[in-house]
């Protein structure tokens, strides 16, 4: 708590000196840059190509040198640069540059003279901070935001929310929440935040006191919870908090509740209306909402697991977007400007590294289960699909299949794996592949994990490898050759890359503290996979599916999926936004456990409710950039389910598969030109507001309008955005654009409408993918 109030009045209390510390004093060009000489320090302008541009405010301190995210370097770009008594302005031969000297403010313009981003006056900030005995700066910036601004991006979060200004978010790494530092606006802008640590968005600074109650009655539950130890059943007790806080006037209010900790329930209580509710067995300790309120007083409750400690704050929503590091080594950012969302993405992309292809089985369904348990098993399993004519190009062995080796050691055990190469040819000659689930914590008593400590590859006093240190990402990846690869393993399934539970901070890592580079972990991850794998084998690609991710982890055929998440209608609602937002922040391929992780038990197999949940995500699924099923202690299979469900997930999956010549064709364009598979209204559709609202549509590729059924329902209502005109997909009905219609939406159709003038190629029906040549 101390510390957070001294970040908070260093923040707060520092703007006369920050503004001091800006004023102009001369200035040098370069030739890659120019650099402002302050009354503190030297702000560096500098163009990375004729559509994006970096921001660096260095002061005492020796700025990050490691470049973890831009790392191809592009040939300086031609730019001009002119002088007048008020600004500095540098143009590239898209954009134009201009510092004022009198107010220290940046705004970017287009070639017309056009301002599509702009800082705010006196919001660029270093304050000086410390964290375990080592210095460092706040560093905060903030930027004008129109009215009409909609922002998108972020990563994957699990709050609902779909367009992001005004929205308070804290960036970390946990189960469900994957954090990247990159935002796009609809003005025709991303801006990559270039920092390493722990990041606020739209900080909200005005904390109100809660106090807890009597907890002698508490509500107690005992719960089984997935940890690193395996499955256990765990005590669970919720606590109240209450209290009270006024605000001067009418207005929405950004809300910011922080649990300390994964949480299992979010409830936020504003004069007696729930404004957050949500419950799982995994939540992530933050989560926000924006509400309208009345000047005046306001009464709160909140309720959270006894174990965890509460805070809550609020800010009044303002035209300005803001981040803020609290373990900075200088300010840092950078702007990419196109004239859509996929030049923008593609530029970003360019210097952070293109996505390489997948290979095309990666495209196919995913079967996936917690857990099976004997190569036995698994090969029965892919025979059963081959036998129901089920469609299925991945099989996938989740945890635990180490056994008597030791908690996350990649090795089989014999006992119920007797011969791991075996089995595995077996998948293949039923045209399968394997994936397998590894982990960066695996037990230090087992004999794998000798060599690992004796050459000190373990984050001091944590499980956790040092994944940083190459001598690490050697050792892991040879283990992984050894034990897993050289058996005839396609594909990697790098779970808790997180690592799970904020596991850095306050650690030493191989680059130094962890708080430096809180969220960068998993990026290490599918480094050490990805090169680790084409070294040993250029020939075959490489598909990595993990929970995780930070900026430019596109490079390193890396899937995501969102985690641990719930079973409901709520749920699946949220998987949708969660994976629209991620999509807008370079990362193309991104999927979700169809039918959720947690799930209702064995009632799930008979209960008619839920397989309307399922079938229903099952579909949205099909039209997802990876395609997979996934439950905890749950046959996911499909004919678990009953014949009805059964015959609408093959239905889907023969579209899926007719679907292939179509996707793979948009998946070229994600390596060749920096396209998005999953792509938002507002990357089509930007000068549509209807459209760049929607949070539930969005394009699958080019010319697929897909719109989830997210309630129980026959007929759902679809906007239609402003185009050339819509063919309803199932019947080829023509629709004018523009419009909201109410369509047809029975239990085994997703609505889906062709955009007039696409050509879709469709494939033949197959069981796997190369079983056919498709000559469409």
């Amino acid at each position: 708590m101390k510390e957070i109030k001294k970040i908070i009045l260093a923040i707060t209390g520092f703007c006369p000196l920050a503004l001091w510390a800006q004023v102009y004093q001369k200035h040098f060009l370069q030739k890659d840059k120019l650099s402002i000489q302050l009354s503190e320090g030297t702000l560096n302008i500098i163009p990375l190509t004729d559509k994006s541009v970096r921001i660096q405010w260095e002061k005492e301190l020796s700025k990050e040198e490691r470049e973890f995210v831009l790392i191809n370097k592009q040939p300086i770009p031609r730019f001009s640069f002119t002088e007048t008594v008020q600004v500095l302005k540098l143009s590239t031969a898209a954009i134009n540059i201009v510092y004022n000297k009198q107010t220290g403010v940046i705004s970017y313009a287009d070639k017309s003279g056009k301002i599509f981003l702009s800082e705010k006056a006196t919001s660029r900030k270093l304050a000086a901070n410390t964290v375990e005995g080592q210095a460092c700066y706040i560093a905060e910036q903030s930027f004008e935001s129109p009215l009409d601004e909609s922002l998108f991006g972020l990563g994957q979060f699990q709050d609902g929310h779909f367009n992001l200004r005004n929205i308070t978010r804290k960036l970390t790494q946990v189960n469900t929440q994957i954090a990247i530092p990159f935002l796009y606006s609809n003005k025709g802008y991303g801006i990559l935040w270039h920092q390493y640590g722990l990041t606020e968005f739209n900080p909200a600074d005005n904390r109100i006191a809660l106090v807890k109650k009597d907890t002698a009655s508490g509500s107690k539950k005992e719960v089984e919870v997935t940890t690193t130890e395996g499955s256990k059943k765990v005590s669970q007790r919720e606590s109240l908090y209450t209290g009270n806080f006024s605000v001067d006037k009418d207005g929405e209010y950004s809300m910011m509740l922080d649990l300390g900790n994964m949480e299992s329930r979010h409830l936020l209580v504003i004069d007696g209306k729930a404004v957050i509710e949500q419950s799982n067995l995994w939540l992530p300790p933050t989560a926000s909402a924006l509400v309208h309120l009345k000047a005046g007083e306001h009464s709160i409750q909140v309720v959270c697991k006894s174990t965890n400690s509460p805070s809550l704050s609020w800010k009044l929503s303002a035209n300005e977007t803001t981040f803020r590091s609290i373990n900075a080594k200088s300010l840092d950012y950078v702007v990419f400007y196109g004239k859509n969302a996929d030049e923008v993405i593609a530029n970003y992309r360019n210097l952070s590294g293109n996505v390489p292809m997948l290979p095309l089985w990666a495209y196919g369904f995913w079967q996936c289960r917690e857990r099976y348990t004997s190569g036995d098993h698994l090969v029965s399993t892919v025979k059963e699909f081959r036998k129901r004519k089920l469609p299925m190009d991945v099989i996938v062995q989740d945890w635990q299949y180490w056994g008597k080796h030791g908690w996350g050691v990649p090795q089989f055990d014999t006992a119920h794996y007797p011969d791991p190469a075996g089995f595995i040819d077996q998948l293949h000659k039923l045209h399968a592949r394997f994936s397998i689930s590894v982990w960066e914590n695996l037990d230090k008593k087992s004999d794998v994990a000798k060599d690992y400590i004796a050459k000190n590859l373990f984050i001091p006093n944590s499980p956790w490898i040092d994944i940083y240190k190459p001598e690490t990402q050697e050792t892991h990846w040879n283990t992984l050759n050894e034990n897993l690869y050289s058996l005839g393993v396609d594909s990697w399934w790098m779970d808790a890359t997180e690592p799970e539970n904020d596991a850095l901070k306050g650690k030493q890592t191989y680059y130094g503290l962890g708080d430096f580079y809180r969220l960068t972990y998993p990026l290490f991850v599918s480094k050490a996979i990805y090169d680790g794998q084409r070294a040993t084998d250029p020939s075959k690609r490489v598909a990595i599916l993990t929970r995780s991710a930070f900026a430019g982890q596109q490079r390193f055929g890396t899937i995501n999926w969102s985690g641990d998440i719930g079973w409901n209608w709520d749920a699946y609602k949220r998987q949708i936004v969660a994976g629209l937002n991620y999509n807008l922040t370079g990362m193309p391929y991104w999927t979700t456990d169809i039918g959720g992780f947690f799930r209702p038990g064995n009632g799930q197999y008979t209960d008619t409710l839920y397989h309307d949940i399922l079938t229903r995500w099952f579909q949205w699924g099909t039209f997802n950039p990876v395609f997979r099923i996934h439950g905890y202690q749950t046959e996911t299979e499909p004919w678990k389910y009953g014949e009805i469900v059964e015959n609408n997930m093959r239905s889907m999956m023969n579209l899926r598969y007719r679907l292939m010549p179509y996707i793979y064709s948009e998946a070229w364009q994600v390596s060749k030109n920096g396209s998005t598979m999953m792509r938002p209204l507002v990357m089509d559709f930007n000068n549509d507001s209807q459209a760049v609202a929607q949070p539930y549509q969005y394009m699958f590729g080019k010319a697929l309008l897909v719109t989830p059924v997210t309630a129980p329902a026959t007929s759902w209502n679809v906007y239609l955005p402003q185009a050339t005109g819509w063919y309803d997909f199932w019947t080829g009905k023509q629709y004018r654009s523009g419009q909201t219609v109410n369509t047809n939406a029975p239990k085994d159709k997703i609505p889906v409408f062709v955009k007039a003038g696409s050509i879709i190629p469709m494939g033949k029906f197959m069981q796997y993918t190369g079983e056919k040549i498709n000559d469409t």
